[in-house]
């Protein structure tokens, strides 16, 4: 055990440490506290959406409504839309509005300090998202085999499309249509017996596809794609990153947005005059922001492809 003066010795070094690193403790908390503001707000302005619960359509019918599981769909929608990280997405599902209010009632009690969201103070959406089940199938084809008995040829199919209503809920209009559908047809082999269906795995994947169409869809719709710059090797850089849905090698159309339009009689907006410049394939997809090559430019000297111009999926 060290002497009396050597225990000294270190107490006085330990608060020197001390007093050394408390300033730059401090420096790390604040900016800690900084950037999560900073995060916060950010977050905060984004425009919130709210994915009402599926409904089904009339042309969804019989077993087929019976294997239709909307809770995995609306799982997927709303994860759908976080993950594109530019969307607040409020919940309103009942059961988890039922556990915020009870949660509301518990902190406003004398057994709470009283800090959870206070009633009647939770966020409203800017847009809402309405989906309905327009067609749906998933099911087993089994064709019989000649000569063998209770042997079938068994091929699993899936077909799964969905409308989607976006709207402004500050106007009531509807903002946008969104049609979206993903299918499979998978021969299984040679099995014994008509009992099988296919793989609850193959359903969640095909809400999954969906969900994230609808998701690239609104996404496009309230933040087109634009080009934020170009460089000398005819290269341009877009606003959208890994999380934007693109692929290396796709192809855009790219527009230069005119004025905006005006209805002399109603004074209404008719949106921006578009004109067709060319064409870009992605080439590079980095976290924030994608590269693509100019393939394509109708007038390269007098309207080249530049920042602002608007990047669209060809119409087939």
């Amino acid at each position: 055990m060290p002497s009396s003066p050597a225990r000294k010795l270190l107490r006085r070094i330990f608060a020197e440490m001390v007093t050394l690193l408390r300033p730059i403790w401090l420096i790390a908390t604040a900016l800690t506290l900084l950037f999560a503001t900073q995060s916060y707000a950010q977050e905060s302005t984004q425009p919130a959406v709210a994915i009402k619960e599926p409904t089904v359509g009339d042309g969804v019918k019989g077993n087929a409504k019976k294997r239709l599981k909307l809770d995995i769909i609306w799982d997927e929608l709303e994860a759908s839309f976080r993950a594109t990280r530019k969307f607040r997405v409020l919940s309103r599902n009942k059961a988890d509005l039922a556990a915020v209010l009870e949660e509301q009632e518990f902190a406003s009690s004398d057994l709470a300090k009283g800090d959870a969201a206070a009633s009647g103070v939770l966020n409203n959406a800017n847009y809402l998202i309405l989906p309905t089940i327009q067609d749906f199938k998933f099911y087993s084809a089994h064709k019989k085999l000649p000569n063998f008995d209770s042997k079938y040829k068994r091929t699993d199919v899936g077909f799964l499309q969905i409308s989607a209503k976006m709207i402004d809920t500050a106007t009531g209009q509807v903002v946008a249509n969104f049609s979206l559908s993903d299918k499979f047809n998978i021969g299984q082999g040679v099995v014994n017996g008509r009992g099988a269906v296919p793989s609850s795995k193959r359903f969640t994947k095909m809400a999954k596809t969906v969900a994230g169409q609808l998701a690239d869809q609104f996404v496009n719709a309230v933040y087109p794609m634009k080009v934020v710059k170009r460089d000398r090797r005819g290269n341009v850089f877009i606003n959208r990153g890994k999380d934007g849905g693109l692929k290396v090698g796709d192809i855009f159309d790219v527009f230069y947005a005119g004025e905006e339009m005006i209805d002399p009689d109603t004074g209404e907006s008719l949106g921006a005059s578009e004109e067709y410049v060319g064409q870009v394939k992605v080439s590079r997809i980095n976290p924030k922001f994608t590269v693509a090559k100019v393939v394509k430019e109708l007038d390269a000297t007098n309207a080249p492809i530049g920042v602002g111009d608007i990047l669209r999926t060809p119409q087939k």
